[in-house]
């Protein structure tokens, strides 16, 4: 089996990691494929060594059966951005210190990629985004995320826009933006600005407001087969920006328009162990958690 491998460069750990891995997987029949933009950066590591040894350069993910990314949610985030449209089985392996999309922890790595080549693993599917952009004369642009698409402005500059579910207006309201994010992506940034956690096995959207200048607008959650519009009215710069998973990708100005919905195919993670939404949220946040004090 190839296994390709996209990796953070600047977790601590990565060169043990990558020797771990090369260690787990037998020489016969398989080839360890490395992304090859953050080479120059390992290699510049004094504690790189012969990391590397074993590993194939290639600037395709795509050569690879199944897709390991090593380092926390954003390097995961940044190989289903290279998958694009043609996807493949995806597994996250931790090396921060969250982790809600690499669950799986640095010290098992080398057990879950021998499971991932004996075949004794599932996949969770997870719901992607699909968003069309609808900007003047141009031809509509498609972006595609896994976590979220947010509408903002430069330098946090106060925009305003309107809102539209299942083509029924939800009027419109001045922010500093807006985020329409996946349930897998409600646990990152639209929590932080006060939207609700959802379970990954939904199918669903949830919009969430950035600072909305009235007490009316609040986190909304609709069927991801309804859609959501977001048209922008007015901004006190030349333009706002959109951002997919924390790309920023392209630029809207007054009267363009933005289609968020699912996407017809689901990015699939791959799972060595037993998992839990739930757990997670208990672990990782401390969900739940009280904080005892000497008076209580």
């Amino acid at each position: 089996m190839d296994l390709a491998l996209v990796v953070n460069a600047l977790k601590r750990s990565t060169p043990q990691v990558l020797q771990r891995i090369r260690e787990a997987v037998p020489r016969r029949g398989n080839r360890l494929l490395l992304w090859s933009p953050p080479i120059h950066e390992l290699r510049a590591r004094a504690d790189c060594g012969s990391a590397l040894d074993g590993y194939e350069l290639v600037d395709d993910v795509h050569a690879g059966e199944v897709v390991l990314a090593l380092g926390g949610d954003g390097t995961l985030l940044t190989a289903v951005r290279l998958l694009g449209d043609d996807l493949r089985p995806l597994l996250g392996i931790n090396l921060g210190s969250l982790g809600f999309l690499t669950d799986t922890p640095e010290e098992r790595a080398g057990e879950a990629v021998q499971r991932v080549l004996a075949g004794r693993y599932r996949c969770d599917p997870r719901m992607l985004l699909e968003a069309t952009l609808a900007a003047g004369s141009a031809p509509p642009e498609r972006l595609c995320g896994l976590n979220d698409v947010v509408l903002h402005g430069p330098s946090a500059r106060v925009l305003e826009f309107s809102l539209e579910a299942a083509g029924t207006g939800l009027g419109s309201t001045m922010a500093d933006g807006v985020i329409v994010a996946t349930p897998s992506g409600s646990t990152a940034h639209s929590l932080s600005a006060g939207g609700p956690v959802v379970s990954p096995r939904l199918r669903a959207l949830i919009m969430t407001p950035i600072s909305a200048h009235t007490l009316s607008m609040r986190p909304l959650v609709v069927s991801a087969d309804e859609g959501v519009e977001i048209r922008l009215l007015r901004t006190a710069t030349p333009h706002a920006e959109i951002s997919v998973d924390g790309h920023a990708c392209c630029a809207l100005s007054e009267g363009d328009s933005i289609v968020v919905r699912a996407a017809e195919e689901d990015l699939q993670l791959v799972r060595t162990q037993d998992h839990s939404f739930y757990n997670t949220l208990r672990n990782k946040l401390a969900w739940g958690h009280r904080r005892y004090t000497s008076s209580d």
